[in-house]
């Protein structure tokens, strides 16, 4: 979903405005929704270390991004 996609970028890459305007535009449950269940192969490793840091919460291995 475009919500997913948005969710996801701004926990791989986004800056501290982008931060703000995510937890603004969306509810706690969108976020872990987005966190525990990744859209596949879209996610960097120190996304999903800061992804499960912060949020508690294990992302699966399939949401890494795949260079292979």
């Amino acid at each position: 979903t475009p919500e997913k996609e948005y969710i996801t970028r701004v926990i791989n890459l986004g800056t501290w405005d982008e931060w703000q305007l995510l937890k603004k535009s969306a509810d706690r449950e969108q976020i872990l929704d987005a966190v525990i269940r990744p859209l596949p192969g879209q996610w960097t490793k120190r996304g999903k270390a800061f992804a499960e840091c912060v949020f508690s919460v294990k992302v699966p291995d399939f949401a890494l991004i795949s260079y292979a």
